[in-house]
């Protein structure tokens, strides 16, 4: 199985690509470098500028969603949507690897995502900005699943 983040010039394009979204604003449904974005499109249009696709070869697909869909909704919208669309592979918690996609449970299902880097999580935080911080600092006891994505 090849990954996609595997070749070292790869993590590097990674690592530049997102440190250049560090400071956009949280917008509920937006995912426009510098000017807004929330979780799940952060981690899209990081994944899309890299030349990542979804199955079918085409852009991501997000379909709408309410800000709260997670508190009262048993379905696994962002889980499903992430199996649906991604090539990827579910991997331990406790191994990243750069460029590895990881959700979060918060409410009933999963409902944040955010991409490892270099011991840190990049992610769009509700009611802030995009950052990063320590991997091992991060809700560490929501971290549900970590998805590798595959060439």
């Amino acid at each position: 199985m090849k990954y996609y983040f595997e070749d070292p010039e790869k993590q590097i394009e990674l690592g530049r690509e997102l440190e250049s979204w560090i400071g956009t604003p949280f917008r509920h449904w937006a995912g426009v470098k510098g000017m807004g974005t929330d979780c799940i499109h952060f981690v899209v249009r990081v994944m899309e500028s890299m030349g990542v696709r979804s199955v079918d070869g085409s852009f991501f697909d997000m379909p709408r969603y309410q800000k709260d869909w997670h508190l009262h909704n048993d379905a696994e919208l962002l889980l499903f949507g992430v199996l649906q669309q991604a090539k990827v592979s579910l991997q331990p918690l406790r191994d990243p690897m750069n460029g590895d996609v990881f959700l979060f449970q918060f409410g009933r299902v999963c409902s944040h995502a955010a991409i490892y880097y270099e011991g840190r999580l990049y992610q769009a935080i509700a009611g802030q900005r995009v950052s990063k911080l320590p991997f091992e600092a991060v809700w560490h006891k929501r971290k549900r699943f970590n998805y590798r994505v595959l060439v």
